[in-house]
């Protein structure tokens, strides 16, 4: 008798082989602009995850979803300007992710951005999409560290976003400076910064709620240097 496990991992080859041939059969023809956010998160699921761990594809495949919400809902010409999005997408969270979430993008920044340079202006569209502003190392490590400071100051004060202007840059700027040692961001200080802050669970749904459980497994010492 053929094991589950077996057959589902046939299946899975035959998803995946049907889905190859699909796109090869199909490449020089159009798709649906409204079908944009579901091709590029399959793309990034069938070349990626086989290089991930479940709690780094799940958490990428959250952040790809939420940038890619943004990126489809502009009316203006097909042009993603990464650095914005990005900051736009990791302003959504704010403090309501936990720290690992965003140690977790840190780790695979550099590959995601790599992927959507090649893959994007690849979508077979009427109108071929064009990447812009794409950000360096610094750039990158520059906004994340800026959001986890933002994130650490607002958790002190309760999470009411409302307080957010209270907030001055000379104190982020202060702050994010704690979280760097060396051109790189110190997961152990970004945790002791942001490992009290309360996450609110049921706000999430289920899928939700079993990310956030894998990623609270994580420690620091999992973000540490090569």
């Amino acid at each position: 008798m053929v094991k589950q496990g077996h057959y589902a991992k046939a299946s899975r080859k035959k998803v995946v082989r049907q889905f190859k041939q699909h796109h090869a059969a199909h490449e020089d023809q159009a798709i649906d602009d409204r079908k944009v956010k579901d091709y590029l998160l399959v793309r990034y699921h069938l070349t990626q995850s086989k290089h991930q761990r479940v709690v780094i594809q799940k958490t990428m495949q959250q952040f790809f979803g939420q940038w890619l919400d943004f990126a489809t809902t502009n009316d203006e010409a097909p042009a993603w300007d990464v650095a914005a999005l990005t900051e736009r997408t990791l302003q959504l969270t704010n403090w309501q992710l936990p720290w690992q979430y965003y140690a977790v993008l840190d780790q695979q920044f550099a590959t995601w951005q790599a992927f959507l340079v090649k893959e994007a202006p690849a979508v077979p569209l009427t109108t071929r999409l064009r990447v812009t502003t794409t950000l360096t190392p610094a750039a990158w490590q520059q906004l994340l560290t800026q959001q986890l400071a933002i994130n650490g100051l607002l958790g002190s004060l309760g999470g009411d976003a409302q307080k957010l202007p209270q907030l001055t840059t000379a104190q982020v700027e202060q702050l994010q400076t704690s979280l760097q040692t060396d051109d790189q961001v110190n997961w152990a200080q970004v945790a002791a910064l942001c490992g009290p802050i309360k996450i609110d669970m049921a706000a999430f749904d289920q899928g939700m709620q079993g990310l956030l459980r894998r990623l609270a497994k994580l420690t620091a010492a999992d973000f540490g240097k090569d």
